[in-house]
């Protein structure tokens, strides 16, 4: 994962890499859209894409709960980050009947939250580590990156291996 050393080099990853997995995305011809293979179990185009706006709803879960004060329960209500497995597995299930078009809105919405945030906090907000009581002693980047530009790039590496034909393990 990329460490971050100002504000603006977070937003400049997080929109390119946004941008460059979603020219990938655009290029998937319609036909392959229910393709099964792409990741894990039988993951489709649209599933992966339902992961990603999955852990940026998560996310932004996070971020709500600890301006309220809160501290949220990291990664989701009933996990730890050691069963991130079993949490994806849940999330494949919640959305698996849902549509490329619907789960890419929920993605979309998602991006567009994550940067007004990003935009609305200064340098100080983002980087510096234990800032929010939820980030601990990590940083707001380390959370974002990763359920974002890191996440991103994750995607369409995955996605570029399927379209090349060879197959993928697990995340």
């Amino acid at each position: 994962m990329m460490r971050y050393s100002s504000k603006q080099q977070l937003e400049q990853d997080i929109r390119t890499e946004h941008d460059l997995l979603c020219a990938v995305l655009d290029q998937i011809p319609e036909a392959r859209h229910d393709e099964q293979g792409v990741w894990g179990d039988g993951w489709t185009v649209k599933d992966l894409v339902a992961h990603l706006a999955e852990w940026q709803l998560m996310f932004l879960g996070w971020y709500d709960a600890g301006v309220k004060g809160a501290i949220p329960e990291l990664p989701a209500p009933g996990y730890k980050w050691n069963e991130t497995p079993r949490l994806n597995r849940g999330i494949w299930l919640k959305h698996r009947t849902r549509s490329l078009s619907s789960v890419r809105s929920d993605f979309d919405s998602g991006y567009r939250r994550i940067l007004e945030i990003v935009q609305g906090l200064s340098g100080e907000q983002l980087l510096l580590p234990g800032y929010f009581d939820w980030t601990g002693s990590h940083g707001l980047t380390t959370y974002l990156g990763a359920n974002t530009a890191s996440h991103y790039r994750f995607a369409m590496k995955v996605i570029k291996r399927w379209l090349a034909g060879r197959f993928h393990g697990r995340e």
